[in-house]
C-alpha cells in the first residue's frame, strides 16, 4: 500500500473564490481518512515556481476571462505540466483552446466531433469563396468571448461580405499597396470604403493586424440550448438555458431550466470526448436538430453556482451505466474526486515502473 502523503497546492482564485470550495472539499476528504495535505498558493506572485516545487498536485482555476489573461494561464499550465512534471488540474489538454473558438474548431474537425458546419479562415479571398457557396443565414463569431458576446446572426450575403471586409482590413490594405505605390493615392482610392476606416481604427488603437474569419451554420428550431458540464470521464451535470426574448442566443440569458430531462446519449457522448481527449473538466453547449444533436462550443471555465443549483449529478459506473445522485453539489467537489483519482493512477504508474 502506498503510504505517501499527497501534497496539494490550491491556487488562489481572487475573483470568484473557487479555491475556497476546493479547500472545503479537501477538508472533507482528509476527515474521511485520505492521506493528503494542502496549502493555498498565490500562483500570480513572482516566485510561483519556487512555491510549487514541493507539491505533487496543483489545483488552479483562476477564472479570469479574455484572450490575454487566458494566454498567461495557458503558459503557466504548460510549464507546470511539461517542465515541472507536476499533476496539474486542469491539465494543458483541457485549457489550450480556452478563449479560442478557432482552436476548438480544429478539435471538432480532426476528431469528427458532431458540431455545426464551421468555416475558419485567415484569408480574405478564401473567405469570399466559402461565402459564395455557404447556406444562409450564418452565425458569425469572434474567436474569444463568453455569454454570447461577439456573436451575430447574419441573414444576407451583403452583410456577411461587409463583416469579412472589416475583419480583413489589413489584407485589403496590403492588396492596395500592390496596386498603388503612393500612400496618398491608396488613401484616395479607398477613402469611402468601410474597410478602410476599420484599418484606420486598427492603426490608431494599435490592435492586432491578423484577422480571423469564423462562422457556423445556423441551427434552427431551438428555443434553448443544453449546457452539460463534464468532469473527467466520470461525472456530468446538466441544465437547459432558454433563449433571450426575441433572440436566437441562450448563453448568458440567465433563464435556466433545471427540470427538463437530460438525454443520456448526450452524456455518454461528452464523457467519451473527455476520456479520449484527456479533458479534466469541460462545459459543452449543445443544440438539437431533428433527431440529432450538435456541440456548438465548449469551455473549461464556467460559473460554479449555475452547476450547483442543478438537481443532481450523473456518475458513470464501471459497467457503463449512468447513476444519478440527487442533491446539489459544487463542481469543485467533483474536481477533487477526479484529482484524487488521477493522482492515484499516477502513483500506481510510478510503482509499476519501480518494480
Amino acid at each position: 500500500m502506498n503510504s505517501h502523503i499527497l501534497n496539494i497546492a490550491v491556487g488562489i482564485d481572487k475573483r470568484s473564490g473557487w479555491h475556497k470550495t476546493f479547500v472545503e472539499a479537501l477538508d472533507i476528504k482528509a476527515r474521511q481518512g485520505h492521506r493528503l495535505q494542502y496549502n493555498v498558493v498565490d500562483i500570480d506572485s513572482h516566485n510561483w515556481i519556487q512555491d510549487l516545487e514541493s507539491y505533487d498536485v496543483i489545483l488552479w482555476n483562476p477564472h479570469w476571462m479574455g484572450p490575454q489573461s487566458a494566454g498567461h494561464f495557458k503558459e503557466k499550465i504548460f510549464f507546470i505540466e511539461q517542465f515541472m512534471g507536476k499533476l496539474v488540474i486542469p491539465n494543458f489538454a483541457t485549457i489550450w483552446h480556452f478563449e479560442s473558438k478557432v482552436a476548438q474548431s480544429y478539435l471538432f474537425e480532426h476528431f469528427r466531433i458532431v458540431s455545426p458546419k464551421t468555416t475558419v479562415t485567415f484569408d480574405y479571398f478564401d473567405a469570399n469563396e466559402c461565402l459564395r457557396v455557404a447556406k444562409m443565414p450564418l452565425v458569425f463569431k469572434k474567436s474569444h468571448g463568453a455569454s454570447s458576446s461577439n456573436v451575430q446572426l447574419v441573414s444576407d450575403r451583403k452583410k456577411a461580405k461587409q463583416i469579412i471586409d472589416k475583419i480583413s482590413c489589413q489584407q485589403l490594405w496590403d492588396e492596395a499597396k500592390k496596386r498603388h505605390a503612393s500612400t496618398f493615392v491608396r488613401i484616395i482610392a479607398n477613402f469611402f470604403k468601410p474597410w478602410f476606416w476599420s484599418k484606420v481604427n486598427q492603426k490608431k488603437m494599435g490592435n492586432e493586424r491578423l484577422g480571423v474569419i469564423y462562422w457556423q451554420e445556423f441551427i434552427p428550431g431551438n428555443n434553448a440550448d443544453l449546457r452539460l458540464t463534464v468532469i473527467g470521464d466520470k461525472y456530468a451535470i446538466g441544465f437547459w438555458r432558454n433563449n433571450r426574448p426575441n433572440d436566437f442566443r441562450a448563453s448568458g440569458s440567465g433563464r435556466i431550466d433545471y427540470q427538463r430531462e437530460i438525454p443520456h446519449e448526450v452524456i455518454h457522448y461528452c464523457l467519451k470526448i473527455n476520456r479520449e481527449l484527456g479533458f479534466d473538466s469541460m462545459a459543452y453547449d449543445l443544440l438539437f436538430t431533428n433527431d440529432r444533436f450538435v456541440i456548438v462550443e465548449m469551455s473549461y471555465s464556467y460559473i460554479d453556482r449555475a452547476v450547483y443549483d442543478a438537481k443532481g449529478y450523473f456518475e458513470l459506473l464501471p459497467g457503463g451505466k449512468l447513476d444519478f445522485h440527487k442533491g446539489n453539489i459544487w463542481p469543485q467537489m467533483l474536481w477533487i474526486e477526479w484529482a484524487l483519482h488521477r493522482a492515484e493512477l499516477k502513483n500506481f504508474s510510478k510503482e509499476i515502473k519501480i518494480n
